[in-house]
């Protein structure tokens, strides 16, 4: 049997925009192209991945490279300051935003849906899951299902 983990959020992505006060990667008057290095979240990439391509192709003088490394991965980067903006599948903690060496915003981007499946040998087809039983297995008040 599967044991449920918690709850997931239904917000697949959240960007965390990181303002730099000053200096950074972009900067008024600077000369050239403008980059944006962002890293995070793997379940946001295809989505931004075309946003961004499509955002190169109608400003070519703004490339924005996203790493797709994970949510954990991509908090701590933005936490070091080694990119400019990161995605995580939850809300940063009021613990890992007081970590952040700068203010940053926490934008939603993507959402998404999530499927349950059951396996409970004896049980025929017919199972209805309730609201209220779809709450306790997030929860972990149900834990075979």
């Amino acid at each position: 049997m599967r044991r449920a983990r918690g709850w997931r959020p239904l917000v697949g992505g959240l960007v965390v925009a990181a303002i730099a006060l000053g200096g950074g990667t972009v900067g008024a008057g600077a000369a050239g192209p403008v980059v944006l290095n962002g890293a995070g979240a793997t379940f946001p990439y295809p989505l931004y991945s075309r946003w961004f391509a499509e955002y190169n192709r109608l400003h070519p003088d703004v490339r924005i490279n996203y790493q797709s490394i994970g949510s954990g991965g991509g908090i701590a980067q933005v936490q070091r300051g080694t990119v400019d903006f990161g995605a995580s599948d939850a809300p940063l903690s009021d613990d890992q935003l007081k970590a952040m060496r700068r203010t940053v915003l926490l934008i939603p981007t993507v959402a998404g849906a999530e499927a349950m499946s059951y396996n409970l040998p004896g049980i025929g087809t017919g199972l209805r899951l309730t609201p209220e039983n779809v709450v306790d297995i997030y929860m972990g008040q149900i834990t075979k299902w």
